[in-house]
């Protein structure tokens, strides 16, 4: 009998390729890319380009993950999550976009970005504490149907979405229609749904809900940041903050209970590193270093201290004054 030899042994290593070549083709900017050129990131000869692609070898070696990252220019945490099989491919590329959005329009708007960005987060709290309260959402994580509850005007139902893993319309005046991808309900799927849910609110019903006008070319920061708002109310972190062990990682912990991607995480404790930072913190020029490692982006959260305890809100308040004094 003859051996199929079409089985994929290794899945998420064959998964880990379509999204290399699907990143390396945006770095090209269209330019057409072939599989070798992947494959010579590893210095993989095209035998071992083609098992890779193919799933017929493993390929999740700390030195070929970060081999990707620092060519791809994409956090190694993304490659390490595909292998491990916690991201499929569409919840892998959505972090991907996201962050290449927010790393464009940082760029192109530079540090008063940040504190109109912060500054707008603060008002945007307001209306989803508003819309949490009134849902009577007490404990975490939040569940979207209770939110939507409150938000009559948005309907959600399952279906196929081409290329996102949700999508909104509006179906009459008033009345509008979130569909997401079919399956079970993952992190990112709930995600993308309250992404949607703050794209309608801000978008056609921000009247309703006494929301100052959109700012120009920040429309991308409000959606992110009230849907993160309603996902993982600040106070409700701040709680759960307090219950991480000292060596566990924090940011993983966090999003196992809130249900949802690391990312969002690390947005919510940026935001309370930030809420109350003054303006001149905002324009130090090692801030985004700083705070991607206060808050871990690749590597556990070190929260313990000489006497065996711990408290991560204090870490917390430690990364605050750390941001003050580099400003100074």
């Amino acid at each position: 009998m003859r051996k199929n030899t079409d089985t994929q042994r290794f899945p998420h290593s064959a998964l880990l390729f379509r999204f290399c070549l699907r990143v390396l083709e945006i770095r090209r900017k269209g330019t057409k890319v072939h599989d070798q050129e992947v494959g010579n990131i590893l210095q993989y000869n095209p035998s071992d380009t083609s098992h890779w692609k193919r799933g017929k070898k493993a390929v999740r070696s700390v030195y070929a993950l970060e081999a990707l990252a620092q060519a791809l220019d994409v956090d190694i945490e993304t490659f390490q999550d595909i292998v491990d099989g916690t991201l499929d491919f569409e919840e892998a590329w959505l972090d991907f976009a996201e962050a290449e959005e927010e790393k464009r329009i940082s760029q192109e708007l530079g540090s008063d970005l940040l504190v109109q960005r912060r500054d707008r987060q603060l008002v945007l709290e307001q209306v989803a504490q508003g819309i949490l309260q009134k849902a009577g959402v007490s404990s975490v994580p939040v569940y979207l149907p209770e939110v939507l509850q409150v938000l009559a005007f948005i309907q959600v139902s399952q279906g196929e979405v081409s290329d996102k893993i949700a999508r909104s319309s509006r179906v009459k005046p008033g009345l509008y229609s979130i569909r997401c991808r079919k399956g079970e309900m993952r992190a990112h799927t709930r995600a993308a749904i309250a992404r949607e849910i703050a794209r309608v609110v801000l978008y056609s019903e921000r009247e309703q809900f006494h929301i100052p006008p959109k700012l120009e070319n920040r429309s991308f920061f409000e959606i992110v940041d009230f849907s993160n708002a309603l996902l993982v109310p600040k106070e409700s972190l701040r709680a759960e903050i307090q219950k991480v062990p000292s060596k566990m990682n924090l940011v993983k912990t966090l999003s196992d209970v809130f249900w949802v991607p690391k990312s969002i995480i690390r947005s919510r404790l940026a935001f309370l590193l930030l809420e109350n930072a003054e303006p001149s913190v905002f324009t130090a020029a090692p801030l985004p270093i700083t705070l991607m490692g206060a808050l871990g982006r690749t590597a556990p959260l070190d929260l313990s201290e000489e006497d065996g305890q711990s408290s991560s809100l204090e870490s917390l308040a430690t990364a605050e004054e750390s941001l003050t004094s580099d400003s100074n």
